[in-house]
């Protein structure tokens, strides 16, 4: 292959890459509709980003200088695993803004349009996994590294990733620790849980509310804004909870709900919207579970607004809880890279 065509397919898969990185960035901010002045690169999340295609950037240059460019095989395997990775952000931007009743259903317990979403970018991180373990397979190979050692060194970087999360969200270092009793908050939003047959509050839901019941009690927010939507044929969750919370008894709190978020992201994202839309300094808490929280003060990171994290009393037993990180885990990776 003459020097031009060399080239020109290096120019190509630069291209590729960085613009998978822009519009990697670009969709997770579009979702929410947050202006490129407001991107913090500080974040966890963009800093992952920013790792994972400067691996891809750097090995695609590697190995375009020690192999004397790409071969037919290499560039079609980056040229394939880029359009497959650039074509899931236009589906999901589709995803994410048509109105199709379809997606605002239910599917296996998850709003569809979540759902649909996780597949998709499920599939985009292991196709980033995938090409990052060719390019690197065949660099320190020095020859093709084959697509069943890239499968499996795709498999092994999700493991790699999952667990660095769990154990970010189960670090001592993390761990949501008890507020100073006299700390006194604005507001207090506890985010939305299950609801149960008849309208009843789920164990975990109920424990959300019983907490800041009890911070209510002791003078220590100001309002309590419950969150959450409804399935098909129920309450809303922010409904239920403020019945329930009334039933504990007066507290003399201002209460609020907001019905229509169906997940922990567009509740943040409320939360935002409503309390600081101005330059006033807002004391928040945030009402979850341990387990849960992690991702929450994430994502209200990622929307730039400060707040402490109080959980709730509710103990699961060891196989639940396991069960809730690992899935808090796989939801937390897809925030941080996707926005979702």
């Amino acid at each position: 292959m003459n020097d031009s065509s060399n080239i020109l397919r290096f120019n190509i898969v630069l291209f590729l890459l960085s613009a998978n990185l822009l519009l990697q960035i670009a969709f997770k901010y579009s979702l929410y509709d947050i202006p490129i002045t407001e991107i913090n690169f500080g974040y966890l999340g963009n800093i992952f980003n920013l790792l994972l295609s400067s691996l891809l950037i750097l090995g695609a240059i590697l190995l375009y200088i020690l192999g004397g460019g790409y071969d037919n095989k290499v560039f079609s395997v980056v040229l394939f695993t880029m359009i497959l990775s650039l074509s899931s952000y236009l589906i999901g931007y589709v995803i994410s803004n048509v109105e199709f009743e379809a997606l605002n259903s239910y599917l296996l317990g998850v709003p569809s349009r979540k759902f649909y979403l996780s597949v998709i970018f499920i599939i985009n991180l292991f196709v980033h996994y995938y090409l990052l373990s060719y390019i690197w397979s065949s660099i320190l190979g020095r020859q093709s590294g084959g697509h069943v050692k890239a499968f499996s060194g795709s498999i092994f970087a999700i493991t790699l990733t999952l667990i660095f999360t769990y154990v970010f969200i189960t670090s001592p270092n993390y761990k949501i620790k008890e507020q100073n009793i006299n700390q006194q908050f604005d507001v207090a939003v506890v985010l939305g849980a299950a609801v149960w047959s008849n309208n009843k509050p789920s164990p975990i839901f109920e424990g959300r509310i019983k907490k800041v019941h009890k911070l209510s009690q002791i003078n220590r927010v100001k309002t309590v804004q419950f969150t959450g939507g409804n399935a098909p044929g129920e309450l809303s969750e922010a409904k239920v909870a403020s019945e329930y919370f009334k039933s504990l008894g007066h507290t003399g709190v201002r209460v609020l709900i907001e019905e229509e978020s169906s997940t922990t992201a567009e509740q943040i994202e409320f939360t935002r919207n409503n309390f600081f839309s101005t330059k006033e300094p807002v004391g928040l808490v945030i009402i979850s579970d341990n387990f849960h929280l992690p991702r929450a003060l994430e994502m209200c990171t990622f929307f730039n607004i400060k707040a402490a994290g109080y959980a709730s009393d509710y103990n699961q037993n060891l196989e639940k809880l396991l069960y809730y990180r690992l899935r808090e885990s796989i939801a937390l990776v897809l925030f941080w890279l996707f926005g979702i």
